[in-house]
């Protein structure tokens, strides 16, 4: 059995075995992930979003995971814009720097 716990602008927290529950809102979260996707008990997908758009400044923002828990892939994005994680690492560093 498949559950989804999901938070949208419009409707907050949803935790539903139903993907059309939150379909077309607005995905986001400041706090932690968007999306946890949950099969059987065991944690299988886990995304990051902000405004709608994926994004996570501190580790990737797409994460899935083996039957066994074990992290099967990982995908880094900023703002919706894809990068390969040693682009991600340059870009956050840059960022950093700005900062200072």
């Amino acid at each position: 059995m498949i559950r989804y716990i999901v938070y949208t602008k419009e409707k907050g927290k949803i935790e539903t075995d139903n993907w059309w529950d939150f379909i077309d809102l607005t995905w986001h979260r400041e706090d932690g992930p968007a999306l946890q996707e949950f099969y059987s008990g065991q944690l299988a997908i886990v995304k990051y979003y902000i405004n709608g758009k994926r994004h996570r400044l501190d580790g990737p923002a797409y994460k899935d995971f083996f039957y066994d828990g074990k992290p099967s892939s990982e995908t880094y994005y900023i703002n919706d814009v894809w990068y390969t994680k040693s682009d991600y690492e340059a870009e956050i560093f840059k960022m950093n720097l700005s900062l200072l």
